[in-house]
């Protein structure tokens, strides 16, 4: 493993992506003994095999597809590095990574990073959905330079600036519902309703037994499934099946056939843009950063 070098990672990456070999070196400018050669001192190397091979395609095995995502994991942190080092020394240039949940604060990055362009066209940026479990496993991995959080979120372990807006939580539910009507959600309604519910692990996006004071316990749910962004969960929702824990605005303004109802008693969550502590930021990123602290920043934040 010390000795695998970044062109046997990108070999790799390659057959995987078109799994077939002759397209693969077609693709990299190789021949297919050549290419066949890297694979086999590579699988040799790792002491794993990494592809089962048919006579029309080139499949990944169990342990290929770990190393892909690691694989893929180490090139983007190599691109990464080497456009950090050749940017740093000049105008503001490179690009800004950003994992977001659905929440209305992104319109607030948005609009800050907007205003950097503007004033720095050569940089650019990447936007990523997804839950908090998501966003922060890649943050981990240095994937992402900054993610966009809706609280609760554990945050000992990053640089965070608190947004100032909150969301409204309550139930997303088909416009035909039994549901569709009320004007608030209380523990009785949850007690007799199909839910959907966030697929975090790491943390409760929601309470059910604190918000109802020990009126529901996790055994009165009835929970159908499990979702990450919203909008895939909305086409479950329209069939009335079941009823979604979300925040407020999200769909609604698209879509007339699903209805945002807030919990009573009332929630509120807000978001948090969080960076990994003491991990070094390119000259572009340390700029948006101070701009989003100048802007958003909170006197007992911990920085």
């Amino acid at each position: 493993m010390k000795n695998m070098e970044i062109r046997a990672l990108q070999y790799f990456l390659a057959v995987a992506r078109e799994e077939n070999m002759t397209e693969a070196a077609n693709l990299l400018h190789v021949t297919q003994p050549t290419l066949s050669r890297q694979i086999a001192d590579l699988e040799a190397e790792l002491g794993k095999r990494l592809f089962v091979r048919t006579n029309r395609n080139t499949i990944l095995t169990e342990e290929g597809m770990h190393l892909r995502q690691r694989a893929e994991e180490i090139l983007s942190l190599v691109t990464q590095t080497e456009e950090e080092v050749k940017n740093d020394a000049t105008d503001l240039a490179g690009t800004i990574r950003i994992g977001a949940a659905e929440t209305h604060s992104m319109y607030l990055v948005a609009n800050l990073f907007a205003g950097l362009y503007r004033q720095y066209p050569g940089i650019t940026c990447e936007f990523f959905s997804g839950n908090a479990d998501t966003v922060t496993e890649r943050l981990e991995h240095g994937l992402f330079d900054f993610g966009l959080l809706l609280e609760p979120v554990r945050l000992e372990s990053y640089e965070y600036i608190r947004l100032p807006e909150a969301d409204r939580v309550g139930i997303i539910t088909a416009a035909g519902s039994r549901w569709a009507e009320k004007a608030c959600i209380c523990p009785a309604d949850v007690k007799e309703m199909p839910l959907l519910l966030s697929s975090r692990h790491r943390m409760q996006s929601f309470d059910f037994v604190r918000w109802s004071q020990g009126s529901l316990t996790e055994e009165d749910l009835h929970v159908v499934g499990r979702f990450d962004l919203i909008g895939n969960a909305a086409l479950l929702v329209e069939t009335g099946i079941a009823n979604a824990v979300s925040i407020d605005g999200l769909l609604q303004e698209e879509t007339k056939r699903v209805r945002f109802i807030p919990f009573e008693p009332p929630v509120t969550t807000t978001a948090v843009v969080v960076r990994k502590r003491d991990r070094l930021m390119s000259k572009t990123c340390r700029a948006f950063w101070q701009l989003l602290n100048e802007r958003y920043g909170e006197r007992e934040q911990k920085i």
